[in-house]
C-alpha cells in the first residue's frame, strides 16, 4: 500500500490569488501561482528562504529548479537566462517559526533537481549544479525526508514524478519474493526497523570495473547522485550505468569490505526465526 501524504489546500475565490497547500507531515507550505500573479505573493509570507520550480505549458517538458533567500523578490525579478518560457511556479517554504536557512535550500535545490532529472522525458534547468553538503549528516537525513512532500506538491501541479522500474522487490506472505522461488524476505526498511542498518549509512559497490556509493535514507531508500531509489537493484543499476545488477549482493555497508545488504537480510531471517528459502 502506497504512502498517503495529508495536505490541506486553500483555494481563494479570486482567480488571480495563488493557491496555497499545507503539507502537514513535513510542515511545508506551497504556493501555486501563474507567472502574471507572482506579485500576489505577499512579502510578509513569501519574502523568505525556499525553493521553487518554474513550469512550462509549451509541451517542452522543461522545468527550472531554483532557490532563493527571498522567494517573492526572486520570482518577481527572475533572470531571462537560461531562457525558459515559464508560465507557472511552485514555491515551497518551511512553515515553521525559523524556516529554512541558505544551506538547507542549497541542498534541497540539488536533491529536487536530481529527482526531476531522473524522470524520463523531463528536461531540468538548474539554478546551480552542486548540492550544498555543508550540513551535518543528521540534518541531511531530515531534509531527505521532505522530498516525499515536495514531489507530492509537484504532482498537484501536474508534474509526472514517476521513475520507471523503481519498485520494491515484493515478497509473498510466506516470505518468498513473487516470481522467484529462491528470493529472500525483507526490504531495506525492514533492516532499519530491526536495527541491522542505520539511516544515513554509506553503501558502496564495485562491479565490472566501476565503483559507486550511496546513502540510506530513513525510509529505506538508497540515494545515488541525488536520486532516491526504493529498489537496491535499481539503485545499483543507475549508479553503475548497467542494465542489471543485484543490489542486494553488490551494495556493501560502510566500505567495500563491509557486509552486503544480502548478508544483513540473512541476519534478519535469523532474528525473525525464519528459514531462508
Amino acid at each position: 500500500m502506497s504512502q498517503v501524504i495529508p495536505v490541506n489546500v486553500q483555494i481563494p475565490s479570486a482567480s488571480t490569488a495563488p493557491v496555497v497547500a499545507d503539507f502537514v507531515s513535513h510542515a511545508l507550505r506551497v504556493a501555486y501561482a501563474a507567472r502574471r500573479d507572482v506579485d500576489r505573493l505577499t512579502p510578509e509570507e513569501w519574502g523568505v528562504p525556499g525553493i521553487y520550480v518554474l513550469l512550462t505549458d509549451d509541451g517542452t517538458h522543461q522545468l527550472y529548479v531554483g532557490q532563493a533567500v527571498d522567494l517573492r523578490r526572486r520570482l518577481l525579478h527572475h533572470p531571462s537566462r537560461p531562457k525558459l518560457a515559464w508560465s507557472r511556479v511552485v514555491a515551497i517554504k518551511r512553515d515553521t517559526s525559523h524556516g529554512f536557512n541558505s544551506a538547507e535550500i542549497g541542498y534541497l535545490e540539488g536533491r529536487v533537481a536530481a529527482e526531476l532529472a531522473a524522470i524520463p522525458g523531463v528536461a531540468v534547468i538548474e539554478g546551480k549544479r552542486d548540492q550544498d553538503t555543508t550540513l551535518p549528516p543528521h540534518m541531511l537525513l531530515s531534509l531527505d525526508e521532505l522530498l516525499a512532500s515536495v514531489l507530492a506538491a509537484l504532482r498537484l501541479a501536474g508534474v509526472d514524478t514517476h521513475k520507471e522500474a523503481d519498485e520494491l522487490e515484493r515478497t509473498s506472505p510466506r516470505g518468498t519474493r513473487r516470481k522467484s522461488p529462491i528470493a529472500k524476505r525483507g526490504t531495506v526498511a525492514d533492516l532499519l526497523a530491526a536495527g541491522l542498518l542505520r539511516a544515513g549509512a554509506e553503501v558502496h559497490l564495485s562491479q565490472g570495473g566501476r565503483a559507486a556509493s550511496g546513502t540510506v535514507t530513513t525510509s529505506g531508500e538508497i540515494i545515488v547522485a541525488g536520486v532516491a531509489y526504493a529498489s537496491p537493484s535499481t539503485a545499483a543499476q543507475q549508479a553503475l550505468g548497467l542494465r542489471s545488477s543485484n543490489g542486494w549482493t553488490t551494495w556493501r555497508v560502510g566500505d567495500l569490505r563491509g557486509p552486503t545488504l544480502d548478508a544483513l537480510r540473512d541476519r534478519l531471517a535469523e532474528v525473525d526465526g525464519e528459514s531462508v528459502l
